[in-house]
């Protein structure tokens, strides 16, 4: 049986987040609750294995060192897919899972931080050289060492890496806060949408509760939905509910339909912003947050 290849796939794997970024993009800066279990999804995977090849998968969230079974995600995927695994992983928590550092010598896995601070690397520098073991360097971006194109890589005396991107600047979400407190959604031009989506231009697919979705918003929509009640219409809240991801037991017969269409512009992609201003945000925990009167409903 021919396989279908993908060059990418993003498992996300938790809603929970312990920062509160500004225009995050799959809205954990909210209180946004829920993680998946390995266990719950194993057999799922291991049907899709069946059907798909992965060239590099991704663990994210979230933050995925905040989902107790993250381990077993790992070593899971290692073994259905025959890949390694990237866990995208905010940085903070590195020295918080016990075994993460067992897992990144095994496999080809590795770790690596998207820091949302640049003013406050240093906060970083200190947990890192705790994680890692031995002696450790730090080279920068244009050094032969750093095969990541990251802005800084620590590397220990046994050969993990541990690369660092600083992303600070984000676009605006689909889903806002009102000054009420409700949350709504955009409502653009999909076609204009589609064109500005870096979820579309950079082919980011996602693994959700053992389905494929085209990407992280059209699946998280309905599950927000559910927990926060957006301020929407009708109308638009059975559009949300009415995307079909794709099962890996449908995938003989909706399959070849589905994966033809995926980079395909969606009724869904309305939701999404064509004003794509970037600014710089303030990465700060959820309890900093509150402290600061930015609450995050509950």
């Amino acid at each position: 049986m021919t396989k279908h290849f993908f060059k990418k796939i993003e498992f996300y794997i938790t809603n929970v987040c312990n920062l509160n970024c500004d225009g995050c993009n799959r809205y954990n800066n909210f209180n946004f609750a829920g993680w998946q279990r390995w266990t719950d999804y194993e057999k799922d995977y291991e049907e899709w294995a069946r059907h798909v090849d992965i060239d590099q998968i991704v663990i994210l969230g979230g933050e995925p060192l905040l989902n107790p079974d993250i381990l077993d995600w790992v070593y899971g995927i290692n073994r259905i897919f025959g890949r390694n695994v990237q866990i995208l992983s905010n940085g903070t928590r590195i020295n918080k899972v016990k075994g993460l550092y067992e897992a990144l010598q095994v496999n080809g896995n590795w770790m690596g931080i998207s820091w949302h601070n640049p003013d406050n690397v240093a906060e970083f520098d200190q947990e890192v050289r705790k994680f890692l073991r031995g002696t450790v360097i730090q080279v920068g971006r244009n050094d032969p060492l750093n095969t990541f194109g990251a802005d800084m890589v620590w590397i220990d005396e046994h050969g993990i890496k541990i690369p660092l991107w600083i992303q600070y600047d984000f676009y605006q979400a689909s889903i806002q806060q009102t000054d009420a407190g409700t949350f709504t959604l955009h409502n653009s031009n999909p076609k204009h949408a589609h064109g500005k989506c870096g979820f579309a231009k950079y082919k980011n697919y996602h693994f959700i509760r053992g389905k494929l979705y085209k990407c992280g918003p059209v699946a998280l929509f309905p599950e927000f939905d559910q927990q926060h009640r957006l301020d929407i219409s009708e109308e638009d809240r059975q559009l949300i509910n009415s995307y079909k991801p794709l099962s890996p037991y449908d995938f003989e017969t909706r399959g070849a339909e589905f994966l033809a269409k995926i980079d395909e512009v969606i009724d869904q992609c309305k939701f999404c912003p064509v004003d794509l201003h970037m600014k710089r945000i303030a990465a700060v925990t959820k309890k900093e947050a509150r402290a600061l009167h930015k609450l995050i409903p509950v």
